[in-house]
C-alpha cells in the first residue's frame, strides 16, 4: 500500500509534466505525418507542440495573480480616457459606411480590446469591476451590431426559418403546428421569446432578436466572471468575459446565426454559475432546475453538449477524490444528473423530426450502425485536410483565428493539472471537461457521423476555454516584473487575439479581410430585397436563383409559395440550359462575388465560385426576355411562355 501511495503521488505531483510530454509527443507526431502521409494538420500539431513546449519551459516562473499597484500610475487614467476616445472614433468611421467596414474599423476595436485587458492588470480583490465590465459590453455590443446592422437583412441561414416561426407567433398568438414549425414544435420557447420581445418592443423580427436573444448573449458573459471570479479572483474573471466576447464561435452563435442554441448557451452559463456556486442551497438548486426544463424546452443537440459537460464535471470531482483525496461530491449531482437524464431523454422520444422518427432514433440509430458495421460517410478530405490556393497571409489568420484559443487553452490546462492548481477541485474538473469535449468534437467526425453537428459545439466548449486560456494568459504575463513590460505584453496578446479572431469570414460576409475567393455574402441589400418582394408579388410560378439570396424569399409577398424557388446547381452552369418553366433571377454581385452552387451528384456538397460570365451572358439570348431590371437584379423569363 505504501508504494501504490507514494507511485500516486508521484504521479499526481506531475501530472502536468506528464501531460505536457504526451502532448508534445503528440504534436510532433502530427507534424511528422504531414511529411509522412500529407496530413494537412500541421497547423494543430505545431499548436499542441509549442503550447506544451512553452508551458514546460516557464512552469516554474509562472505567478498567481499579482495586480499592478495603482499609486500615482498615469498610464490607467490615460487607458481609461483612451477607450471611451477610441470608441466614439469607431462608432464614427462606422456610421459613414454602408454595407462595408473599413480596415480603420477593425483595427480600432482590436485597439479598445488592448485597452480593456490592460485596465484588467490593474485591478485586485475589492476593486469595483463595473465600469471594465462596461467597457466590455460596449465592445461587444458594438462589435456585434456592426455585423448585425451593416445590412438590413438577418444574417445566417438557420437564422431565417426561426425568424419565420417567431413572426408567425407574433402574428397569430400561437405557436405554429408542426407542418410549419417542423420539430421546433416542440422546442418553441427562443421563438416565444423573440415573439414577447417584438410584442412589447413594438419591433420587427430583425430588432426582435437581436434585443432579446442578442443582448443575453452578451450580457450573460456577466456569469463568466462571476464563475472566474470564484475560481481564481477578478482579474482572471474580467479576463475571461472579455475574451469570450471576443471569440469568433460565440460572435456567430450569439448574433451572426441566431438560433435556439444561442438561448441555450444563456441556460448554459447560469447553470454553470448554480454548479460553482460557493453557497449552495435552495436557490442554487431550484435556479439549476429551471434552467435545465428551459433549455430542453428550447433546443435538442446543444443540450445534449450541455448534458455531456455536466457529466464530465462530475467525472472530474470523483476523480480529483480518487486521486487527491477531496471531499466526495454531494449526492444531489447524482440526483442532478438524473434529472437531466431522465428530463432529456424522455422528451427526446415523444418528440419527432418526422411522423415515424423521434429525435431520439434520428440522434442514435447512425450511433448504432457505426458501432456495429463501420462508417459508410467518412472521407479522406475530413482526416488529410482540403488543399487551399489562399495567399500565406490568409492561411496565417485563418489557422490562428481558431487555433489561438485552443493554444493558450492547453497551456491553462497544464497549469491547472498542476501540483500548485490541481488539488482544486473545481479547476480540475474544468481541465477535464475541456480535454473531453474537445476530444468528443473531433472525434465523433471522424467515425463518419454528422447528425452530432459537432461543428456548432465549439461556442459552449468555449465557455471553458476562456477560463483557461484567461488564467494562463495572465501567468504569461507575470512573466515580465516591470509595470509597463506587463501593460505591453497583455496589450499585445488581445490585439493580435481580437483581430484574428473579429476578421474572419464566417462573421464579415460585407468585408471579409481574408478568404474573399470562398466567403459567400449572406447578408443583403435592400435593393436586392426589393426585387424579391416585387417580383414574387407579380409572379407565383418557379423561381430559379443562386444561393444564399434564396434566403431573400423570406421577405416574399405573402402569396407566394416559397416551395416554387430553388437555386442554381453545377448541371445547369455547366449546361447552360434552364429546363422547365422558370423565371430566372441573377444579381450582377454574383460576378465578382462568389455564391454557392449545389452539387446534385454528391449529396450536401456546395462549390464556391462566382457565376461564370457565359452562364450570366447566356440569357441575353432571343429565347429569353428581360421582365426586371432594378440595376442590382435582372429577372428572365423564356419568351415562349408567360408570366402568371
Amino acid at each position: 500500500m505504501e508504494i501504490v501511495k507514494k507511485c500516486k503521488e508521484t504521479f499526481t505531483g506531475n501530472l502536468d509534466m506528464i501531460l505536457s510530454f504526451m502532448g508534445f509527443s503528440l504534436g510532433l507526431f502530427i507534424v511528422s505525418l504531414y511529411y509522412l502521409i500529407n496530413l494537412n494538420q500541421q497547423d494543430i500539431g505545431l499548436a499542441v507542440l509549442f503550447a506544451c513546449l512553452i508551458y514546460y519551459v516557464f512552469r516554474k516562473k509562472f505567478k498567481n495573480e499579482a495586480p499592478i499597484s495603482p499609486g500615482k500610475d498615469e498610464l490607467k487614467s490615460a487607458l481609461n480616457l483612451s477607450f471611451y476616445f477610441v470608441f466614439l472614433i469607431s462608432i464614427l468611421i462606422y456610421s459613414m459606411h454602408l454595407y462595408y467596414r473599413p480596415l480603420s474599423y477593425f483595427i480600432l476595436l482590436c485597439v479598445l480590446a488592448g485597452i480593456i485587458a490592460s485596465e484588467i492588470l490593474y485591478v485586485k480583490k475589492g476593486d469595483r469591476v463595473a465600469p471594465i465590465l462596461l467597457q466590455i459590453f460596449l465592445l461587444s455590443i458594438l462589435i456585434r451590431s456592426g455585423i448585425y446592422y451593416n445590412f438590413p437583412s438577418l444574417m445566417g441561414y438557420d437564422a431565417y426559418a426561426h425568424a419565420g416561426i417567431a413572426k408567425l407567433i407574433t402574428e397569430t398568438g400561437t405557436v405554429p403546428p408542426i407542418e410549419i414549425s417542423s420539430k421546433y414544435f416542440y422546442y418553441p420557447l427562443a421563438h416565444i421569446f423573440v415573439s414577447m420581445t417584438q410584442l412589447m418592443g413594438g419591433l420587427d423580427v430583425k430588432d426582435g432578436f437581436f434585443y432579446s436573444i442578442g443582448f443575453a448573449n452578451i450580457f450573460i458573459t456577466a456569469g463568466i466572471y462571476l464563475i472566474g471570479k470564484k475560481l481564481e479572483g477578478p482579474q482572471m474573471g474580467l479576463l475571461a468575459a472579455l475574451l469570450i466576447n471576443l471569440n469568433n464561435h460565440n460572435i456567430v452563435t450569439g448574433i451572426t446565426n441566431i438560433t435556439p442554441g444561442s438561448l441555450v448557451l444563456c441556460y448554459f452559463i447560469i447553470i454553470l454559475y448554480a454548479v460553482f456556486s460557493e453557497k449552495p442551497g435552495l436557490v442554487q438548486a431550484g435556479l439549476l432546475l429551471l434552467a435545465t426544463i428551459l433549455m430542453v424546452l428550447t433546443h435538442q443537440l446543444t443540450t445534449f453538449v450541455v448534458f455531456l459537460a455536466m457529466i464530465s464535471i462530475l467525472a472530474g470531482k470523483y476523480l480529483h477524490n480518487l486521486l487527491y483525496g477531496s471531499l466526495p461530491t454531494a449526492s444531489g449531482s447524482f440526483n442532478y444528473i438524473l434529472f437531466f437524464v431522465i428530463s432529456l431523454q424522455t422528451y427526446w422520444m415523444f418528440t419527432y423530426v418526422t411522423r415515424d422518427t423521434s429525435f431520439f432514433e434520428m440522434i442514435f440509430k447512425p450511433l448504432v450502425e457505426v458501432l456495429q458495421s463501420g462508417s459508410s460517410y467518412s472521407s479522406d478530405e475530413l482526416i488529410v485536410g482540403s488543399a487551399t490556393s489562399q495567399s500565406s497571409m490568409e492561411v496565417l489568420i485563418l489557422h490562428i483565428s481558431y487555433l489561438a484559443l485552443p493554444f493558450f487553452a492547453i497551456g491553462g490546462v497544464l497549469t491547472w493539472f498542476s501540483r500548485r492548481d490541481a488539488e482544486k477541485i473545481n479547476k480540475f474538473s474544468i481541465a477535464l471537461v475541456v480535454a473531453i469535449l474537445y476530444g468528443l468534437a473531433y472525434g465523433i467526425p471522424l467515425l463518419g457521423m454528422r447528425n452530432f453537428l459537432t461543428s456548432r459545439w465549439f461556442p459552449l466548449i468555449a465557455v471553458f476555454l476562456v477560463l483557461v486560456s484567461a488564467s494562463y494568459m495572465l501567468k504569461l504575463v507575470s512573466l515580465f516584473s516591470s509595470r509597463k513590460a506587463k501593460v505591453s505584453a497583455v496589450f499585445a496578446i488581445m490585439l493580435v487575439f481580437s483581430f484574428v479572431m473579429i476578421t474572419t469570414p464566417g462573421i464579415n460576409k460585407d468585408n471579409p479581410l481574408v478568404g474573399k475567393d470562398t466567403t459567400v455574402r449572406n447578408q443583403f441589400k435592400n435593393i436586392e430585397i426589393q426585387a424579391v418582394k416585387t417580383l414574387t408579388g407579380m409572379y407565383s410560378g418557379g423561381i430559379l436563383m443562386d444561393s444564399p439570396y434564396d434566403s431573400c424569399l423570406f421577405y416574399r409577398d405573402p402569396g407566394y409559395d416559397v416551395n416554387n424557388a430553388t437555386y442554381f446547381d453545377t448541371e445547369q452552369i455547366e449546361s447552360k440550359e434552364i429546363s422547365g418553366d422558370h423565371m430566372i433571377l441573377l444579381r450582377r454581385s454574383s460576378l465578382g462575388e462568389p455564391v454557392s452552387i449545389n452539387d446534385p451528384e454528391r449529396y450536401g456538397v456546395n462549390i464556391i465560385r462566382p457565376l461564370p460570365a457565359e452562364f450570366f451572358n447566356s440569357f441575353d439570348a432571343p429565347k429569353y426576355e428581360l421582365v426586371y431590371d432594378n440595376a442590382e437584379v435582372l429577372a428572365y423569363l423564356k419568351k415562349s411562355k408567360e408570366a402568371n
